[in-house]
């Protein structure tokens, strides 16, 4: 990746803003440097920014010019909803009508972290911000990176930093593969989630989850103490009240099949597959398979699936990916890969 990348130089050159690539610290991000991605913001441009989850493509939640470029950069459509990262409670009080006290339980456990919550916007929320929804899903991140760059900026209204429909970028490298030096990247290294957050509509009971994650259905009962279910899709028509739901998402630019056995997998053509590790050496001995890791289970498979993706348009070939088990953050794994795999769900037959 040859890219420019600064370390301590001034962002601006005669007056324009430089694209580049930062290198911060991941834990303890220079400050002098989110400071300079911070002024971009203010100035009503977009950051690419890690999280714990996946790299978000950032503007000023607010700020209607900064939001309408991040649509514009992901060819995003404008009635997809975005989600509002914030870094304390106060941040939320000035986004949200009301917050019941259920959800507070369950902020006070998740947050910060993969959570994001659907509640009741203000009107200082920008429409563009939250698709034309009265809601906005609202999210606290669990990396110092994030929680930095909002604590500098306010609010800040990120879908994840890839072109839309594509794999969502889990490095730098990633974003830097579908924007080049269009956006300024903070890359602080992999995020260590690797899958976007759940998202949860708490406004009334039962709530209803409409992408899954890393917490999962059975945590937010657990600590909630209230009824959850889970919304896979929406009606022809319906407005779309979440991230992750209504368009193609996660997809390379290769074929994406899905398989459980290697049984079903072709013998005769030369493919691509990812899969757990206990899977490589019976597939590692076929001449036409090219095996790439998701490590020993579930939750790596879920940190590395977006990173397989990317790795499998390299070799541009059919690419056969496990699915897993549907339970825990299997269920949110299955949910990416189906997607990716378009709208016929492909299946290894």
């Amino acid at each position: 990746m040859e890219v420019r990348v600064l370390s301590g130089a001034p962002l601006k050159e005669s007056g324009v803003w430089v694209p580049v690539i930062i290198k911060v610290d991941p834990l303890k991000p220079e400050q002098s440097l989110i400071r300079k991605a911070c002024q971009v913001l203010l100035d009503g441009f977009v950051v690419a920014f890690p999280t714990e989850t996946v790299y978000g493509l950032g503007a000023v939640a607010t700020c209607e010019e900064g939001v309408k470029e991040i649509f514009q950069l992901k060819g995003r459509p404008a009635d997809n909803p975005l989600i509002v990262h914030i870094c304390d409670l106060k941040q939320l009080e000035d986004l949200v009508t009301e917050v019941p006290e259920k959800a507070r339980k369950v902020m006070e456990v998740f947050w910060p972290g993969p959570l994001s919550v659907i509640l009741q916007a203000k009107d200082n929320v920008p429409l563009i911000t939250r698709g034309g929804l009265e809601s906005v899903a609202i999210r606290m991140p669990a990396h110092p990176v994030a929680l930095s760059l909002i604590e500098c900026a306010g609010p800040i209204a990120a879908p994840s930093a890839n072109k839309s429909g594509r794999p969502s970028p889990t490095t730098a490298e990633h974003v830097y593969q579908d924007f080049g030096e269009q956006v300024l990247i903070l890359d602080a290294g992999p995020t260590l989630v690797g899958l976007e957050s759940t998202v949860v509509d708490v406004r009334k009971e039962p709530w209803k989850i409409y992408r899954p994650g890393a917490v999962t259905r059975e945590m937010l009962e657990a600590h909630g103490h209230v009824a959850v279910e889970f919304v896979g899709k929406i009606e022809e028509g319906d407005s779309v009240p979440s991230p992750g739901m209504k368009y193609r998402h996660y997809a390379p630019n290769v074929p994406v099949v899905l398989f459980r056995e290697i049984s079903e997998l072709p013998v005769n053509q030369d493919i691509t597959v990812i899969a757990l590790d206990h899977l490589g050496p019976s597939l590692q001995q076929r001449n036409n398979i090219t095996f790439i890791s998701l490590g020993p289970d579930q939750r790596s498979a879920a940190a590395r699936i977006y990173m397989a993706l990317h790795e499998a348009e390299r070799y541009g070939r059919s690419t056969y990916v496990q699915l897993m088990d549907e339970e825990g953050i299997g269920i949110a794994y299955n949910e990416r890969v189906r997607k990716a795999a378009g709208a016929s769900r492909k299946l290894a037959r």
